[in-house]
């Protein structure tokens, strides 16, 4: 029996849903990972924030679902915002300069704050 790659929840914290993902996310499991986007922009949040903490690998198919959120959300003012990367997607964050386009932070609290200040207050 295979044991489950990718997991993920989505949860309500601040009046905001934040999504969870759990494992790896590879060219296997990315369409799970994209639907799990999808929703949470369906639900007409603007600001998307991953927690990635879980996350143990992702490759190109997982940048790309990333990208392709930052064009749906940017014209309305929106943003994609990870939370507590590892270190091999932080390096390629920074390689790829992905890290330009996407808001990274150190925790939850961080996202939230700098959201809410986008928004003005």
């Amino acid at each position: 029996m295979e044991s489950i790659r990718l997991d993920t929840n989505i949860r309500e914290h601040n009046g905001l849903r934040i999504l969870d993902v759990i494992g790896e996310i590879d060219v296997y499991t990315a369409p799970q990972f994209k639907e799990s986007v999808n929703n949470v922009i369906a639900s007409g949040q603007r600001h998307l924030i991953i927690n990635m903490e879980r996350v143990t690998y992702m490759d190109s198919s997982g940048f790309g679902t990333l990208l392709s959120a930052t064009k749906r959300l940017r014209p309305d003012g929106g943003t994609v915002n990870l939370v507590k990367c590892n270190s091999p997607i932080t390096r390629m964050l920074r390689i790829t300069k992905l890290d330009t386009i996407f808001g990274t932070y150190s925790s939850e609290e961080d996202a939230l704050a700098e959201i809410k200040e986008k928004a003005g207050g």
